[in-house]
C-alpha cells in the first residue's frame, strides 16, 4: 500500500473518533439542532479533509504557516490550545485592508460586531452573549487587549475602535477567560498583538490608502519607524491619521455629506532588554476621533438621508500608559503589567422625537474617565508534568458625567428671546436639566490561575479558577436643574416665558459590593502531531451594576418605589448582582501539510441576566437582573492551500441564543418574552479566495475575494418595557446581509500598491437599527460600495 493511502485511512479513522466523541458530547450537553444544521458542519469537516488531504503531502502545495499564540500566557502553537480562537495574521489583516472591528468580525465566525456610530460605542458579542445591539450601556460581555494594556472603559464613556496599524496578528478567544485574564470576561476576550520595537536594525513603513465612496473621499496615512537605541533596546513609533468625508445627508441642515470622520493617532513603544533575564517595556497610545454627525439614518426620508434639530457631534480622546515589567526567575517568569488610562468626551444627541417633535430637545454630555490597572502573573517554566499561572489583578476607576438638556436659539427666538430659568452650561446656552458631574467609583481585586497536568504522553487535564471582590459607588453634588417635567409643563404645555428650575440634592450613594468565584475545566488530547481534541467547562462572569435611582424616594416615601404609581410593586435594587454563565465546549483541531480544521460545539447557559428595565408609566430606568439564556452552536473554520500560490478559506458559525426561563414579572420590566432571540444571527458565513502569481525579480501579484454574510437578528426585545402587553414599535429585525470584496496588488520586499473595492455589490441592509424610540435617525447600513487604491513601503 502506497504511502499516501496509508496516511489517508490513518486520517480517516481518526476523523471517524472525532465524528464518536462530538456526537457523544452533543447528546451530553442536550444540545437540541436541526440535524441539517449539524450535519453540514460535519459533513463539511469530513469531506473536505478527505478530498483534499492528499493534496496536502503533494510535492507542489504550500505548507500552512505556524500559528503562535500566547493565549495561555506561553507560546503555544494555535492548533495546541484547548480552546476556540480564531487569529487573524499581519498579512491576512493588510491584504484584505481590515482597520477595525467590523473587519474583525466579518472575517471570524462567531462575533459580531456593532456600533451605533461613527468609530464610536463599538461592541463585540460573542456567541450571543449580549441583549441589545448598542448593549444599553452596560458593561462590555467582551474584554479587549491591546498587547498587556485591557482597554477597559466605564459604561458611561465611548467605546473607541482603535486603529490595526502595524498590528502583528489579532486573537479572538471565545469563551470565558477570567482564569487566565485579569479582566474578567463574560463572553471571550479580543487580543490585539502589535509589533514589538526590534534593537537588532533601523526600519520604517509608509502606508497610504486613498478611496471613493459615492464620489466623496476617504483618506487614511500610516507611518511606522523602528529605532535601535542600542544593541539591546529600540523605540518603536506608530502615528496614523485619517478623514473620511461621509456618505450621509442631514435634510435639516442642508449638509451633504454630514457624517465626516476624522482620527489622530500615535503609539509608541520602548522596549529594552536590560540583560538575559529581565526585559522592559514602555508603551503609550493617543487617539483623538471627531465626528461631525451621526452615520444612522431615517429611510422614510430617502437613500442615506438623516434630520434634526441639530448635528449629532462627538469627539473623544484617549490616552493610555503601559509599563511591563517580565523576569526570568528560572522556574517561572514573572510579569508586572502597570496601565494609566483617561477617556474625555464631548458628545450631542437630538431626543426631540420622545416628545413628538414639539420642540427641539437637544442633550449635551460629558463624561471623562480616569482607569489604574494592576496585574502581576507568574508563568511556570519547568518541562514537567505540571504547568502552572498564578496572577493577581486590581482595578480602580473613576467616571464623571456631566450633561444638559437644552433647546436651540431659534426656537427660543420664536418663544420671545428668553425663557426665565434657563442658563449657560458646559458651553450650551437654553440649558433646562442640568448638573453633574455624577461621580462612579469603581474597584476590582482579583486573584486567579490555572494548573495544567500531563496525565499521559497525550492527554492534558486543566483546573483554573478565579476568586474576586467588586464595589461599585456613585455620587451627586447638589444644585442645577433636576427635573424635566419642570420646564416642559409650564414652558412646552402651557406655552409660559419662564420656569424655576428645583435643584439638585446633594447624594452619596451606599456602594454595592459583590463577589465572584469561577472555575474553569478542560481535557485536551492530542491524538497525533496532526490532530488535538478538546473539551472545556468554564464559567464567566460580569460586575454587577448600581442604579442612581434607587436612591430617590417614590410617592409612598420609600427608597426606589415609583413616582408615578404607587401600588406599583416593583423596588429598583440599589445594585444589580454579577451575572454568570456556564460555556460548555467540544472541539477538534487538526492540521496538515496544507489544510487545517478547527471545529468548536458549545452550549452556553447565561444566567441572571444584566439589561436595563423599566416600570409600566414610569420614567426611571434602570439596570437588573432577568432570567436565564442559552446559546447553542457550532463553528467551523477550514483554510486550504490547494498549491504553493492558491489559499482558500471557509467559516461558517450556527447558532440558536434564546430566553429559555423568566417569569411574568422579569417580562414586563425586560420586554421579553420566553423564546425571545438575543440579539446574534442564527448564520455567518465567510470565505476568501486568493491567489498569488510570482513575477520578475521576486515580486509577486496578488488577487484577493472575499464575501461574508451575516443571518438577520433582533434590535432587542419585542415588547414595550414595562408593558408586555405592548409591541414595541421600534422591535425590529435587522436585514441579513452580504459583503462582497476585492484587491488586487503588487508586491516586492520594499514596496507594494493594490487596487481595491469594498461591499462592491452596493449592499444597502439595514445592519443595525436603534430600539429606542427617541432616537429620529435609528437605522445604519454598511458603507457604501467604496473603490480605492492602497500604497505602501518598507524598509
Amino acid at each position: 500500500m502506497s504511502e499516501r493511502k496509508t496516511l489517508v485511512i490513518i486520517c480517516a479513522d481518526k476523523l471517524e473518533l472525532i465524528q464518536y466523541l462530538i456526537t457523544g458530547g452533543v447528546k451530553q450537553m442536550n444540545i437540541q439542532y436541526p440535524a441539517k444544521v449539524f450535519n453540514f458542519a460535519l459533513v463539511a469537516l469530513l469531506g473536505a479533509t478527505w478530498f483534499m488531504l492528499p493534496n496536502a503531502f503533494a510535492q507542489n502545495a504550500e505548507s500552512i504557516d505556524e500559528v503562535i499564540v500566547t493565549a495561555t500566557k506561553r507560546e503555544e502553537r494555535l492548533q495546541d490550545v484547548p480552546m476556540a480562537i480564531s487569529v487573524l495574521g499581519e498579512d491576512t489583516i493588510e491584504i484584505a485592508g481590515i482597520t477595525g472591528g467590523r473587519g474583525i468580525a466579518d472575517s471570524i465566525p462567531g462575533i459580531t460586531f456593532s456600533q451605533a456610530g461613527n468609530n464610536l460605542n463599538s461592541a463585540f458579542i460573542i456567541r450571543g452573549i449580549g441583549t441589545a445591539l448598542n448593549q444599553d450601556n452596560l458593561a462590555s460581555p467582551v474584554a479587549i487587549y491591546l498587547d498587556e494594556m485591557p482597554m477597559i472603559s466605564s459604561k458611561s464613556t465611548m467605546k473607541m475602535d482603535f486603529s490595526l496599524f502595524d498590528a502583528a496578528q489579532v486573537e479572538v478567544l471565545k469563551g470565558p477567560q477570567g482564569t487566565l485574564f485579569g479582566a474578567g470576561t463574560l463572553a471571550g476576550a479580543v487580543r490585539i498583538i502589535s509589533n514589538k520595537p526590534d534593537p537588532s536594525g533601523f526600519s520604517y513603513k509608509i502606508a497610504t490608502d486613498i478611496g471613493s465612496t459615492s464620489g466623496e473621499m476617504r483618506q487614511r496615512y500610516n507611518g511606522m519607524i523602528n529605532l535601535p537605541i542600542s544593541e539591546n533596546a529600540a523605540l518603536r513609533l506608530v502615528a496614523y491619521a485619517s478623514e473620511d468625508d461621509g456618505y450621509v445627508k442631514n435634510l435639516s441642515t442642508n449638509v451633504d455629506p454630514s457624517n465626516k470622520v476624522s482620527n489622530i493617532g500615535l503609539r509608541a513603544s520602548l522596549g529594552w532588554q536590560v540583560n538575559d533575564r529581565f526585559d522592559a517595556n514602555f508603551s503609550y497610545i493617543m487617539q483623538k476621533t471627531e465626528v461631525d454627525d451621526g452615520a444612522t439614518i431615517n429611510p422614510s426620508l430617502g437613500e442615506n438621508s438623516r434630520n434634526g434639530f441639530s448635528d449629532e457631534t462627538t469627539e473623544i480622546e484617549v490616552s493610555k500608559f503601559n509599563m511591563t515589567l517580565a523576569y526570568d526567575l528560572g522556574f517561572a517568569e514573572l510579569t508586572s503589567s502597570t496601565n494609566f488610562s483617561e477617556s474625555d468626551a464631548e458628545m450631542e444627541a437630538d431626543l426631540s422625537l420622545a416628545l413628538g417633535n414639539a420642540f427641539p430637545l437637544l442633550l449635551h454630555r460629558e463624561p471623562d474617565d480616569e482607569t489604574f490597572v494592576q496585574e502581576l502573573r507568574l508563568v511556570s517554566k519547568s518541562d514537567s508534568k505540571i504547568d502552572w499561572v498564578l496572577g493577581a489583578f486590581y482595578l480602580d476607576r473613576e467616571t464623571d458625567v456631566a450633561q444638559a438638556f437644552y433647546t436651540t436659539q431659534e426656537w427660543v427666538d420664536g418663544r420671545g428671546g428668553t425663557i426665565g430659568g434657563t442658563t449657560t452650561y458646559l458651553g450650551r446656552d437654553n440649558a433646562f436639566v442640568y448638573g453633574g458631574p455624577v461621580n462612579n467609583q469603581y474597584e476590582e481585586t482579583a486573584f486567579f490561575g490555572e494548573l495544567g497536568y500531563q496525565l499521559t504522553d497525550s492527554l492534558k487535564a486543566t483546573l483554573g479558577v478565579r476568586t474576586g471582590d467588586m464595589e461599585n459607588s456613585n455620587s451627586r453634588p447638589g444644585g442645577g436643574a433636576s427635573s424635566l417635567g419642570a420646564f416642559l409643563f409650564p414652558v412646552i404645555f402651557q406655552g409660559a416665558n419662564s420656569f424655576t428650575p428645583p435643584p439638585y440634592a446633594a447624594e452619596t450613594y451606599e456602594p454595592g459590593k459583590t463577589s465572584s468565584d469561577v472555575v474553569k475545566l478542560s481535557l485536551a488530547w492530542q491524538v497525533s502531531d496532526s490532530v488535538n481534541l478538546y473539551a472545556t467547562a468554564s464559567e464567566g462572569f460580569r460586575s454587577n451594576e448600581i442604579n442612581r435611582a434607587a436612591t430617590l424616594p417614590g410617592l409612598d416615601g420609600r427608597l426606589g418605589s415609583s413616582r408615578v404609581d404607587p401600588n406599583d410593586p416593583v423596588i429598583i435594587p440599589l445594585t444589580t448582582s454579577s451575572d454568570k454563565l456556564w460555556n460548555y465546549e467540544v472541539g477538534m483541531k487538526g492540521r496538515w501539510d496544507s489544510f487545517s480544521a478547527n471545529l468548536s460545539i458549545y452550549q452556553i447557559v447565561w444566567e441572571d441576566m444584566q439589561l436595563v428595565a423599566q416600570r409600566a408609566g414610569d420614567p426611571d430606568s434602570y439596570f437588573a437582573n432577568a432570567g436565564e439564556a442559552e446559546s447553542e452552536g457550532i463553528e467551523l473554520e477550514l483554510l486550504a492551500n490547494p498549491n504553493d500560490n492558491m489559499e482558500i478559506g471557509l467559516n461558517l458559525a450556527y447558532q440558536d441564543a434564546k430566553i429559555t426561563q423568566l417569569t411574568d414579572e422579569q417580562a414586563r420590566i425586560m420586554g421579553g418574552e420566553l423564546g425571545s432571540q438575543l440579539v446574534s444571527p442564527d448564520l455567518q458565513l465567510s470565505g476568501h479566495f486568493q491567489y498569488a502569481m510570482p513575477l520578475d525579480g521576486g515580486n509577486e501579484a496578488v488577487a484577493r475575494l472575499a464575501y461574508s454574510y451575516t443571518d438577520s437578528m433582533p434590535n432587542g426585545f419585542p415588547n414595550v418595557i414595562g408593558n408586555p402587553s405592548a409591541v414595541n414599535p421600534r422591535y425590529t429585525m435587522t436585514d441579513a446581509y452580504s459583503k462582497l470584496d476585492f484587491s488586487f496588488g503588487l508586491n516586492s520586499d520594499k514596496w507594494s500598491v493594490a487596487l481595491y473595492g469594498e461591499n462592491i455589490l452596493d449592499n444597502d441592509d439595514y445592519i443595525f437599527v436603534m430600539q429606542q424610540t427617541f432616537f429620529n435617525n435609528a437605522h445604519m447600513t454598511l458603507r457604501p460600495r467604496t473603490f480605492g487604491l492602497r500604497v505602501s513601503m518598507t524598509n
